[in-house]
């Protein structure tokens, strides 16, 4: 796959984006915002959305993702998913080309691992999780 036709979206869940703080908001949530740092719902999270995130309200932080439909005779080859520690780093080009200039030669997992490898130099403070889901 070329690099120019990479079918790309991203998602942004992040309480800096106006739409999502404005929905923190309205639940009674509130957003945070230091110097020198990434806003946080509840002084403790850096994303707007979470699965299984217990120690703050559902309503406040749901598990609510969005969803893009692609028909079947769609080009998109694979999904990858990520948390915001890949995100703050990089992005969706750098992602979908990495992956699509490897994806003939190597198995997803290989991938994944040479993915974080390679990001990790960029000195994340945050975690790094990803999956890559070939359809």
């Amino acid at each position: 796959m070329k690099n120019n036709s990479l079918n790309i979206h991203r998602l942004y869940h992040k309480p800096n984006v106006r739409q999502e703080e404005e929905c923190i908001r309205r639940t009674g949530g509130r957003v945070t915002k230091y110097k020198d740092d990434v806003p946080h719902v509840e002084n403790q999270l850096a994303v707007s959305r979470a699965l299984l995130e217990y120690s703050i309200d559902k309503h406040i932080i749901p598990a609510l993702p969005d969803i893009i439909q692609y028909s079947k005779q769609s080009s998109t080859a694979y999904i990858i998913f990520a948390c915001d520690g890949i995100w703050d780093v990089i992005n969706n080009q750098q992602v979908g080309t990495f992956v699509s200039n490897k994806i003939s030669s190597n198995i997803l997992q290989d991938i994944i691992s040479q993915l974080l490898d390679e990001y990790l130099k960029l000195e994340t403070m945050d975690n790094m999780s990803v999956y890559i889901v070939k359809l």
